[in-house]
């Protein structure tokens, strides 16, 4: 079942931005743990420090609508097949990327109809996967059937956005996430952050998003402070 998000309505192209959005937003600790294990080595902290005993910053959030996509780094959009979303951030250009995983017969994997793994593009731009702590406690994901050819999706770090996952008209995977009250299809996530301690300083992340009744794409930003 989606759950509802924190904004109401969208901005059309060309109109200011909407903001003081109120009700169930994002969590800030996955927020957090977007940009934290973006900086490649987490996979060497203790995961005793996956919980930082910190005072995040109030978030408040806008949306905004664009005629066309505005990609931060096009060069390293993932070449994968079947991609639901990829999350892009300013500390350096390894990506993560959520793809649909196909079963052999063409539909989606029962047992894992979704795999999370890192295009290291700072490097060769070679396929990794995720750690056991990138896993648990920052990019994993987890996904149960609602009914054949569905199922329902939490992401560790946006649990409070439950999706859903199927196979749309086109045949193509889709994932589908209460975005403006409207389910939405993620197409990327950026994080614009500082590598300035052991805890990044978070400056916004941008959620950019399509939906059937909507021209363009919609960009939700939640800020810090």
């Amino acid at each position: 079942m989606l759950r509802p998000p924190f904004s109401s309505s969208i901005s059309p192209p060309g109109d200011p931005p909407r903001s003081g959005a109120t009700g169930s937003a994002p969590s800030r600790r996955g927020f957090l743990a977007l940009v934290l294990a973006g900086l490649g080595g987490v996979a060497r902290v203790d995961p005793a420090a996956a919980e930082p005993m910190i005072e995040l910053p109030k978030m408040r959030s806008e949306i905004r609508v664009f005629p066309e996509l505005p990609v931060v780094r096009p060069q390293h959009v993932p070449p994968d097949a079947d991609v639901l979303f990829y999350v892009q951030h300013s500390i350096n250009d390894n990506v993560i990327v959520y793809a649909a995983k196909r079963a052999a017969a063409g539909g989606l994997d029962p047992g894992l109809p979704i795999e999370v793994f890192w295009r290291r593009f700072a490097t060769a731009g070679h396929r990794r996967a995720l750690s056991f702590f990138e896993r648990m406690f920052a990019f994993g994901v987890s996904s149960s059937p609602p009914g054949p050819g569905r199922w329902s999706v939490e992401l560790v770090s946006w649990r409070e956005r439950e999706g859903v996952l199927d196979l749309g008209p086109d045949g193509k995977p889709r994932l589908l996430v209460p975005i403006d009250n409207r389910p939405m299809r993620p197409v990327y996530v950026y994080a614009e952050a500082v590598a300035d301690g052991f805890i990044p300083t978070i400056r916004h992340v941008d959620v950019f998003a399509v939906a059937d009744d909507v021209k363009g794409f919609v960009r939700e930003r939640v800020y810090f402070g």
